[in-house]
Parts: structure tokens; sequence; C-alpha cells
């Protein structure tokens, strides 16, 4: 990291069960290029300057937690528990929300995810104080979250978001990666959101509905990667192109 860089840390979720994979391990321990996407998060993060990461664990965490203890991580883990990992993924954030810093970037990335680490620099470094990686390559077939974007900004992220809303056509469309980074300032505005969210008794959500609604009040810019190989892992196919398509691309 350059001395220009910005501090960062991170939230990784890694509590769900990954039902539609059937897999008996987290999906985070899945082996691409003989190391865990759990290990290469961590260092992709180490590579990028981040200053620590907090996991969040539900669904057999004492795998995730042997497969950290195996290895000597490249930056400080502190884990949060979701005991009720079963419900909507909004409780696994909740769970970490007193880990969106105040003092410096927060990364809140998804788990399942296969990229390289220059992706994460891209997001470090671009769209403004809080940012989304959207790729618009990708087409709505509602298994996606899907942003809309218009100025420059991401007003809202759904399974379905169409053409646009009641106040026009979005500029793009595009798929979210699962990477959210949260500037200092915006910290307190979405732990706010979170509290809200989960004290008014939405706990089978997607944690992507708190963001829509963040997002129209506050700023978050958008980082394109559509020009680079990465794929979110839910399906057998997701893992077969994985390993066949995105590794190689990415240099194993």
């Amino acid at each position: 990291m350059s001395a220009a860089a910005p501090k960062l840390r991170a939230i990784l979720l890694v509590a769900g069960v990954g039902r539609r994979l059937g897999a008996e391990r987290p999906k985070s321990l899945l082996e691409f290029g003989g190391r865990s996407l759990l290990m290469r998060h961590v260092d992709a993060l180490a590579s990028v300057g981040a200053t620590s990461l907090t996991l969040v664990v539900g669904h057999l965490q004492e795998q995730i937690r042997e497969e950290i203890a195996r290895h000597a991580p490249a930056l400080p883990i502190e884990f949060r528990v979701n005991e009720h990992y079963r419900e909507g993924s909004v409780v696994s954030l909740w769970s970490a929300r007193d880990a969106l810093s105040s003092s410096e970037a927060t990364l809140v990335m998804d788990g399942d995810v296969l990229y390289p680490p220059s992706l994460l620099a891209r997001l470090r470094d671009g769209g403004g104080e809080s940012a989304l990686l959207v790729d618009r390559r990708s087409e709505e077939t509602g298994e996606e979250m899907m942003v809309g974007v218009r100025g420059g900004r991401a007003l809202t992220i759904a399974r379905r978001v169409y053409a646009g809303d009641d106040d026009g056509p979005w500029d793009s469309v595009g798929e979210s990666v699962g990477f959210l980074k949260v500037g200092p300032a915006h910290a307190a505005p979405l732990r706010e959101a979170l509290e809200a969210h989960v004290a008014a008794g939405h706990r089978n959500t997607e944690y992507e509905a708190v963001y829509a609604t963040f997002m129209r009040a506050h700023a978050v810019g958008v980082v394109d990667v559509g020009d680079v190989p990465w794929t979110e892992i839910d399906f057998e196919e997701d893992v077969r192109r994985a390993r066949e398509e995105v590794l190689p691309a990415i240099g194993g």
C-alpha cells in the first residue's frame, strides 16, 4: 500500500449455511488453487493494507476457527458470532455493527467470492467516501443482487431493479459483487440503519434491504469491475466456473 492510500479495515460475513451448495463445510472453506476462499480473503486484505478483520461466524464456526488457527494470518482477526445464522444475512451484519469504523474505511464483504486482490485495491481507492463494486456486464435474472445507478451514485440494490424508479430511468444497472466500502462519516448512519431495521423485527431479510435505505440518504459511489474476472459461488456451476475460468484468469 502506498503512503497515500487510505486506511481500512474489513468485516467478512461467513456465517451462512450455503443451502444451495448443500456443503458439509462453510463455503468460505472451499479451496481454489490449494487455498481456501477464507485465506484468500485474508491475504488479499493484507495486500491492500487492511489493519484488521472482523469475521462473522455461525454455521460450522469451529471449522472456520480451525482454518484460521492453522495459518499465520497477515493481519489481526477478531470474531463475532451470529447465533441466529439461519435468519437473514442482515443479522450477520448487525452482529458486527460495532466494527464499522468512524476513523477509517470499512470494507463489508461476502465470504463466497473469488477475485484478484487488485479488485480490493480498486474499491479502496475509488468511488468516493463510500462505494459499491458493480459489474455492468451482468443481466438481471432475479438471482443476482443488482444495483441501479444514476448520476454516479448507487441508489438502489435488489434482485430486481428494472429500468428505473419514480425519479426516472437508471443511467446503468449492474451486479453487486457483494463488497461495500463504508467511509468513516457513514459508519454511524449505517449502524443506525441496521439497528432500526432489526429492532423493527425485519430479521429474515438480506442486508441489502438496509443498503437500499442507506443509499437513498447517503452518497454511495460505484466502482466498475466489468473488466475483472470474479465470481460469486452459490451453485456447483459456480464452483466449476471458479476453478476452470476465474482461477486461471487471476493467476491461480
